[in-house]
């Protein structure tokens, strides 16, 4: 799945991102956090030039540019190498996330970041039409495959893995303990597997392959379909099979696409059809964040029964629109000259182009033949019509003239201590993929983290996955990783998408029953704000049946709400806070449409429960229900 297919639901450092792909919203940490050491000291940022091409030292040279933070305080006992994802990510344009994770650590280790050839300050590879997304994808890969010419195979991963080596070199730095995410798990299996002598210890969060790998991955459809019944299985509300109820959805949209119009995350009024692809798509996606997960199947029942608005919504929000941004953060040439010569592919990739689509169709077939429901509830052509996939991305790129795999087979894994993390809900580097790689090393500790999707140890407020990172990577062994079966709260789902208050139960509490009800319509009022906020880049959306609010901060985060409708008949408006960290909300609000009112609003993610008091239509309430 292309990064440029994903851009509107990747976290910006590849939090719950292979390739990372990706980030599950722009939004992590800070982007105001200073790029400097904690003590307030500058990195030494450098660059050194390498051969494009090593095996013409004499030829055209490459650029590669690094970050070294140092330790604050005394010598340094040891240098952190982190790795970004994408691939096509700036490793040192996510430098906060990096710098918040290891920041315990700092003061007596080393920090290097380094931008893999082809991003960020490494000779980025830019092809505008590629990474403006504009007109068909397979003719602007062609444009790039073309604008590179004969360097189109020179940016895969072992060249990057060895330009690494000439860095540490350069430095001085004898061995790293490396920390990739998502794609950076690739790269990061590459350089160990390729320089086992400079690696102390290997950190893969949210890990696959780097051999082997099955080129139609049908792990991660059985990770999706397992992600969805998880979500289900874990929240009282949700009944029976939710895999059975969207495979019912595919059918019907298969015979009757829905067509409509709704508002993205960012407020921006958008054109919207979603068929059976469109579906496998929002649910692929759901990896990269909580939204989908919670909201898919009651858009999906409110759409049966006649409500097409909350699904519309769905699929405004996690469609990809623009461009895929500046090519110093994420180069999207970057990211298809790597898994076009590194990842495997449905064809001869040896082969001339021109014979490629062929080879593609039979493959096709036979995989018709022999597997027609390998991506249920989907069928073969549903899947492969969906942008969620990218089979035929890399049909029209150049053939290399001479193929270096990432890792020479047999792969001789290095017995060096490994740890492989990855979210049970995460549906883009599938658990079962990341249990392979931990079988291949000798020495390795394999870790899923219950209610976490892609990537499991940046921005984690649940102070679990980050905690076992850190721990192992001062002593080498992970420890106690049992709070990774609990520290994530779950996934709560929204039961039902009313039209009007009066489609909401009425909760336990004081005062009459038809305010009690209004009371608990606000309360999931201010609940549809997080799923919007971790979808969007800007500061402003809107209610789904109205109004709207604006929001400022990332780590406490503020809202601000204007007649904000999620039913037609009541709006809420005031001020919410929510403490990330903590895991609480704050809000005082004000009714109005249909209703009016003051309530104070309360909840945290310990208890799982909300209570709103106040007033209500000239009523006196207090109510307490499940946290939305």
């Amino acid at each position: 799945m292309s990064r440029s297919r994903l851009l509107a639901s990747l976290l910006a450092a590849a939090v719950w991102v292979v390739l990372l792909p990706p980030s599950a919203s722009a939004r992590g940490v800070d982007p105001t956090h200073p790029k400097v050491a904690p003590s307030g000291r500058a990195p030494a940022v450098g660059h050194l030039t390498r051969p494009l091409d090593p095996a013409d030292p004499s030829g055209r040279r490459i650029r590669v540019g690094y970050e070294l933070y140092p330790a604050t305080d005394g010598p340094s006992r040891g240098t952190i190498l982190a790795i970004e994802g994408g691939p096509g990510y700036a490793t040192t344009d996510s430098r906060d996330y990096y710098l918040d994770l290891f920041r315990p650590l700092l003061a007596h280790r080393d920090l290097l970041l380094i931008d893999a050839r082809g991003t960020g300050t490494s000779s980025a590879i830019d092809c505008p039409q590629l990474q403006a997304y504009e007109g068909a994808y397979l003719r602007a890969v062609a444009a790039c495959g073309r604008q590179l010419g004969e360097a189109s195979d020179l940016y895969g991963s072992a060249f990057a893995a060895d330009d690494f080596v000439a860095v540490l070199d350069r430095l001085g730095i004898d061995r790293v303990d490396v920390y990739g995410d998502s794609y950076g798990t690739f790269l990061g299996q590459t350089f160990a597997i390729r320089h086992p002598d400079r690696v102390r210890t290997v950190t893969l969060d949210a890990a696959y392959p780097v051999a082997g790998q099955h080129p139609w991955y049908p792990d991660l459809n059985r990770a999706m379909r397992s992600a969805f019944r998880l979500v289900c299985d874990r929240d009282p509300s949700c009944a029976g099979d939710p895999i059975r109820r969207l495979g019912r959805a595919a059918d019907l949209l298969r015979r009757h696409p829905l067509v409509g119009r709704a508002y993205d995350a960012d407020g921006t009024r958008r054109s919207v059809r979603v068929g059976p692809g469109e579906l496998a798509y929002v649910m692929g996606v759901a990896t990269y964040g909580t939204t989908v997960y919670q909201e898919l199947d009651a858009a999906v029942r409110a759409w049966r029964g006649g409500d097409p608005a909350p699904l519309l919504r769905i699929a405004a929000e996690q469609g990809s629109y623009g461009s895929a941004g500046p090519v110093r953060s994420f180069s999207e040439g970057a990211y298809i000259s790597v898994i076009c010569n590194d990842y495997p592919q449905l064809w001869d990739i040896t082969a001339p182009v021109n014979t490629r689509r062929e080879q593609y169709a039979a493959r096709v077939a036979r995989l018709k033949r022999l597997h027609p429901h390998v991506f249920a509830p989907f069928t073969v052509d549903d899947w492969l019509g969906s942008d969620w996939t990218e089979y035929s991305s890399c049909r029209p790129w150049p053939s290399p003239s001479r193929w270096v795999p990432p890792v020479e087979e047999p792969v001789t894994y290095p017995d060096v201590p490994v740890l492989v993390l990855v979210g049970d809900l995460d549906s883009i580097t599938s658990a079962e993929g990341a249990q392979i790689v931990a079988g291949h090393f000798p020495d390795a500790r394999f870790v899923e983290v219950a209610n976490a999707g892609h990537v499991t140890a940046l921005a984690d407020y649940a102070g679990c996955a980050s905690v076992i990172v850190r721990r192992f990577v001062r002593t080498q062994d992970p420890g106690d990783t049992s709070c990774a079966a609990d520290a994530n709260p779950r996934v709560r789902l929204v039961e039902r998408f009313p039209r009007s208050s009066r489609g909401y139960a009425v909760p336990v509490g004081q005062g009459p029953r038809e305010e009690r009800r209004v009371a608990a319509a606000a309360v999931h009022t201010l609940g549809d704000l997080f799923p919007r906020w971790f979808a969007m880049y800007g500061g402003r959306g809107k209610g789904l049946r109205g109004g709207g609010f604006t929001t400022t901060g990332l780590v406490q985060v503020g809202f601000q709400l204007h007649r904000l409708r999620l039913v037609r008949d009541l709006a809420v408006s005031g001020r919410v806070h929510w403490s990330r960290p903590a895991g609480t909300v704050r809000a005082r609000v004000r009714l109005g449409q249909e209703h009016s009112g003051r309530l104070v609003v309360t909840w945290d993610d310990a208890s799982g429960r909300a209570t709103a008091r106040g007033r209500v239509d000239g009523h006196r309430v207090l109510i307490t229900l499940p946290a939305p």
